[in-house]
């Protein structure tokens, strides 16, 4: 069962990245029409700040979704590592059940938000776009990391390995 879920959560992970990827392209172009419009041409658009805006948050949200999945998140890494292998076995399940009861609460209560949200983003007189586009970029993100968290016990073997293994090559160098 477990690794049905870490394909699943390895498939997504591969779509976040590439989406992740498509708008951050998409911001650079909108940023150079944008800026080409204001700068060159002197009349600026109204659009391109407030949608390079909602790509951005869906970016970065994806992004750290991303680094989620490849254990590259900030912890506190110096004092886990510090402690006798079985403690840091249990200090990172630990930590990730509290990531994942905050991901948990953040998927509900973003999702109440998408639900009840019936706000317009205005960004011209002409193109709006409903505010739940902005604010369902919390609730899919959450749920990402909770597909993610549900592999955390290969991640915790996986990185306590990985430590192993370069303390190893580290002794081998001297």
């Amino acid at each position: 069962m477990l690794e049905k879920i870490k394909k699943i959560s390895d498939l997504l992970d591969k779509i976040t990245i590439r989406i992740a990827s498509l708008f951050v392209a998409i911001i650079l172009i909108i940023a150079v029409y944008g800026a080409f419009f204001r700068y060159i041409l002197g009349s600026p658009l109204p659009w391109p700040l407030p949608v390079e805006r909602i790509l951005m948050i869906w970016s970065a949200l994806f992004g750290i979704a991303a680094a989620f999945k490849r254990n590259q998140h900030m912890g506190v890494e110096g004092l886990i590592k510090s402690l006798p292998e079985s403690f840091e076995r249990v200090m990172r399940y630990i930590i990730f059940a509290l990531i994942f009861i905050f991901m948990g609460t953040l998927f509900w209560y973003g999702l109440l938000e998408v639900l009840n949200n019936n706000d317009t983003y205005m960004i011209t007189g002409r193109l709006r776009i409903s505010s739940k586009w902005l604010v369902a970029a919390i609730p899919v993100s959450a749920l990402i990391h909770l597909i993610h968290l549900f592999t955390a016990p290969l991640m915790i073997e996986e990185r306590i390995e990985l430590d192993l293994s370069e303390e190893l090559m580290e002794e081998a160098k001297e």
